[in-house]
């Protein structure tokens, strides 16, 4: 069994890959992490009989669509086979206390989530929130939602938020 997610090993839908791999498959199940959703739904005839693991909350703007949108656009390529709930690793938003040029990144996913928690914000969204961290670390940006082991703060920068959400997640067959 292949369970097909969004990679690097550092994302809670890889995490949860493993959880669900563990739990339900005795850690028989081959885990295969990709660079973005986008990625595994455009080429899904390429992993016909295999699975994907994907989070209720799934956004994406290169899309235009939600997981309900794929949910019901997806009927005839993927069949819904389970769903689980599991913690997410806590999330933060840091601030780079000496930029203040409103930018911020995150996953497009929680970027409504940044936008709340900051209020007037840029954001750019990555494929994970992992990779919206590398961005963020590779910037001058101002802020970044990301989990809060992904993050090692600098004397520059702060917290200003730490939240601990749980997530639903979705296993599909695919077709």
């Amino acid at each position: 069994m292949k369970i097909h997610t969004l990679g690097p090993r550092e994302t809670d839908s890889y995490a949860a890959a493993k959880q669900y791999n563990n739990k339900e498959c005795q850690g028989k199940a081959e885990i295969v992490g990709h660079s973005s959703f986008e990625r595994i739904l455009d080429n899904l005839t390429r992993y016909s009989n295999d699975y994907l693991l994907i989070p209720a909350a799934f956004k994406s703007k290169q899309m235009r669509a939600s997981w309900g949108d794929i949910h019901y656009e997806m009927l005839d390529n993927l069949e819904l086979e389970n769903c689980f709930m599991t913690n997410l690793d806590p999330l933060v938003v840091v601030q780079r206390t000496d930029a203040k040029n409103d930018i911020g990144y995150t996953h497009a996913a929680t970027a409504q989530l940044l936008e709340k928690v900051v209020g007037d914000v840029d954001v750019k969204t990555a494929a994970s929130k992992y990779q919206a961290y590398q961005l963020y670390k590779d910037t001058d940006a101002e802020y970044v939602l990301t989990n809060e082991k992904n993050v090692a703060l600098k004397s520059d920068e702060r917290v200003i938020k730490r939240m601990t959400p749980s997530m639903v997640w979705c296993l599909y067959k695919i077709a």
